[in-house]
């Protein structure tokens, strides 16, 4: 998969650093915006890609957040913090999907979003999309734990014990293709790793991907969800690393929430990319409808799944 030609792209400029961002559109697409926002942290829009065949009905728009990607980088790591990129999100829309729009966040992208939309209480937000993410960063180790224990034991005891023994490497390649994305790495994934920002996510997340110790360790929005009133989807995965569980509470929080579990992992619009899609183009196009079966599905697929496995 080659990159998506973006019909437009540049950078804008915030607190003295360049961001980023790109848009991909038809002439056709005349919907309102979908705004996306990568996770990672520091995994950049490139892992988005896939989002961006929904331009013949509606402008998508991707951003590289600070710190990876094409965005700058800081030359001191402790400027990353929760409210910079709170701020920049909010930047981001205002600069470049200031009307009514859909905002989109996957995996670490979600307590960014999720946070914007609790701290700025932003307007003319249609919908949201929460996929493959988490309530809170205690919820997201304590499901590691159990995925962890899934594996072989000495891999999860090898991934449990950091990433500095020869065992590591095959443990984590173990996880990787049973949690997040089977088979080969797609190009586009091949390209966001290539530009991750570690600094960022080391500051960030913390210091190894099992160790949750960096800004967003103590993070828990569940108990402030139900103030959120805004349209929502939340896509969670039957062998996801961010657990079934997590989807059902985060939307069992929300007073206005839709629970769609896929036949799949972390990325699941890699793995089971067309009905993924279909997903996402229903329920944008139904909250824009104001039908009142806006949130039920009607897309019938063996990828689609409304229960929670254990």
């Amino acid at each position: 998969m080659t990159a998506p030609e973006m019909s437009t792209e540049g950078t804008l400029s915030h607190r003295g650093h360049q961001v980023w961002w790109g848009r991909a559109e038809s002439p056709g697409g005349t919907a309102p915006p979908l705004l996306t926002v990568h996770g990672g942290p520091g995994m950049p829009h490139d892992c988005l890609e896939p989002l961006a065949a929904l331009r013949s009905e509606r402008p998508v728009v991707f951003y590289d957040q600070y710190g990876c990607g094409r965005s700058d980088r800081a030359a001191d790591p402790s400027e990353y913090d929760v409210e910079l990129f709170v701020d920049e999100l909010a930047t981001v829309r205002d600069r470049l999907a200031p009307g009514p729009v859909h905002l989109f966040a996957h995996s670490y992208g979600g307590p960014l979003l999720l946070e914007y939309l609790l701290r700025r209480r932003p307007a003319d937000v249609l919908s949201v999309t929460l996929s493959n993410t988490f309530p809170s960063v205690a919820g997201l180790s304590a499901g590691w734990d159990a995925r962890l224990s899934e594996l072989d034991p000495e891999h999860g005891k090898a991934l449990r014990d950091g990433p500095s023994g020869e065992a590591y490497g095959p443990a984590l390649g173990e996880f990787v293709s049973r949690f997040i994305l089977p088979g080969e790495m797609p190009e586009p994934l091949v390209r966001a790793q290539m530009s991750s920002g570690g600094e960022v996510y080391e500051r960030m997340h913390g210091s190894s991907w099992f160790s949750a110790d960096g800004q967003w360790s103590a993070w828990d929005a569940t108990g402030r969800l139900a103030t959120l009133e805004v349209p929502t989807l939340v896509v969670g995965g039957t062998r996801d690393q961010c657990v079934p569980s997590l989807a059902a509470t985060l939307a069992s929080s929300l007073p206005h929430a839709e629970l769609v579990v896929l036949e799949a992992g972390h990325m699941p619009f890699f793995e089971v990319g067309d009905a993924y899609l279909g997903l996402l183009r229903d329920f944008l196009a139904g909250t824009e409808s104001g039908s009142p079966d806006a949130g039920q599905r009607r897309i019938q697929s063996e990828n689609l799944r409304h229960d929670v496995p254990e």
